[in-house]
């Protein structure tokens, strides 16, 4: 019975055993099980794409920096509108389609001649923009200073630093800055007029300055030598004369009457050395030395009072009258000495050659030129009053705004992107230029038929 009652419970308890396995206790049951937790992934940014319109990529501007109402009237006068701008529009486009972000700006500029950097007073980005719109095409006003920007050829580049994008972007950017024309065009005129200097002292001035001196040796001349005061008074005047000829450029005749005048000073020295010998030996003269003296006097008021042939017989009478002494002395040598000295006045006497003046008959064309003056009613006294008041000025500042005006042409507006960079050099070429426009002026007057 046993036996067969533990054959029946055993099975039981067995297959009890795996239920009590799976069945969860209350606390067991209470207890919640975490969820999975799913990472959904971050989209990456978008990186921008911003390039400049085509046309732009590289900025290339000539300025000029003037001050002065004066000097920026005359630069807007000669140069292009585009230089004298105080504004530049940097056109980019944002292709991307969302807004690009400009972080940070920085313009680096440096002269290539004189090494000088521009800091941003003189260049610089308008404020205020931070964002570029998606999809658009946008513009950044580049704000220029052009009275803060020394002349140099400048070169260098824009940097924006943009959101999400690891390089800078940059804009390459070259400037050529010039100085106003004011100081220039002025330096160029008085280039051009001491051209104009020179040609006058080469063509007029110099023969004009030599004749000046060799008045300015008669007059010392003059001075020392051995004479009464009335004499040299007499022979200043006559160097006065002279001397007015030279200033009015009429000096065709003024060699020959220097000339001249230092002949008379010559025999007049002579005369008096004469004189003076004669009142010396007065008593041992074999005549009457108040009648010689009286004679020699005589010769010197005609050469005084330019009566140069009255003077030359005189002498000769004097020569003459001491042959006949001479012959009387039988021979005296005192009376050959006085001979001698006689002779070689009248020799210098001889010399004095006072220029005439020709007779000049009028050509043909020259009387029937006068017939139609006369026709006409203009005399040759209106016609020479107007050649001196109105057309010689007038040609003469033709002629110097002209030569001014290629100047300015060739070295400043067409070649001169950078004037003032180099001051001396640039300034200097300038005086050279007017120097030698007399070249220019002096071919015009030259050509065919400029002298008929």
């Amino acid at each position: 019975m046993k036996q067969w009652l533990s054959a029946i419970l055993l099975p039981i308890v067995l297959m009890q055993a795996p239920v009590f396995a799976q069945t969860k206790s209350p606390s067991a049951v209470n207890e919640q099980i975490p969820a999975k937790q799913v990472i959904t992934p971050t989209p990456k940014p978008a990186v921008p794409n911003l390039v400049p319109l085509k046309g732009t990529e590289q900025m290339r501007l000539q300025l000029v920096n003037c001050g002065g109402w004066l000097d920026c009237a005359l630069a807007r006068l000669l140069l292009h509108p585009s230089a004298y701008i105080d504004r530049r529009e940097l056109w980019f486009d944002n292709s991307t389609q969302v807004p690009v972000s400009i972080l940070n700006t920085a313009i680096v500029v440096e002269g290539d001649f004189t090494g000088y950097q521009l800091n941003n007073q003189a260049i610089f980005l308008a404020e205020g923009i931070k964002t570029l719109p998606a999809n658009q095409i946008v513009s950044i006003p580049l704000i220029l200073k052009r009275s803060a920007i020394p002349p140099d050829r400048y070169s260098g580049a824009i940097y924006l630093t943009l959101q999400n994008r690891s390089d800078r972007f940059s804009l390459p950017v070259n400037l050529s800055v010039r100085s106003g024309p004011l100081l220039p065009l002025l330096v160029l005129f008085f280039g051009v007029i001491l051209g104009r200097l020179f040609k006058y002292m080469q063509e007029r001035g110099e023969p004009q300055a030599k004749a000046l001196e060799e008045i300015y040796r008669l007059e010392a001349d003059i001075a020392s030598a051995k004479l009464e005061d009335r004499n040299k008074q007499l022979l200043a005047d006559m160097v006065n004369e002279v001397r007015t000829l030279v200033v009015r450029e009429q000096l065709d005749t003024v060699s020959t009457q220097v000339q001249t005048i230092r002949d008379r000073l010559e025999t007049l020295v002579k005369l008096q050395a004469l004189e003076d010998r004669l009142n010396e030996q007065a008593t041992t003269f074999p005549t009457d030395v108040d009648e010689y003296t009286l004679k020699i006097s005589k010769a010197r008021q005609y050469i005084a009072q330019k009566e140069d042939a009255k003077a030359k017989e005189l002498l000769e009478k004097i020569s003459s009258d001491l042959d006949s002494v001479g012959a009387r002395a039988g021979g005296d040598s005192g009376i050959e000495a006085y001979k001698r000295s006689l002779e070689e006045i009248v020799t210098a006497t001889n010399r004095i050659n006072q220029p005439i003046k020709e007779k000049i008959t009028p050509s043909s064309l020259a009387k029937f030129q006068q017939f139609l003056i006369n026709l006409s009613g203009v005399s040759d006294r209106v016609r020479a009053e107007a050649t001196f008041w109105v057309v010689r000025p007038l040609l003469s500042l033709i002629l110097l705004v002209g030569l001014s005006a290629a100047g300015i042409s060739s070295l400043y507006i067409e070649n001169g992107t950078t004037f003032g960079a180099r001051p001396f050099a640039d300034y200097l070429g300038l005086i050279l230029w007017g120097l030698s426009a007399d070249v220019a002026s002096r071919s015009l007057s030259n050509l065919p038929g400029a002298k008929q």
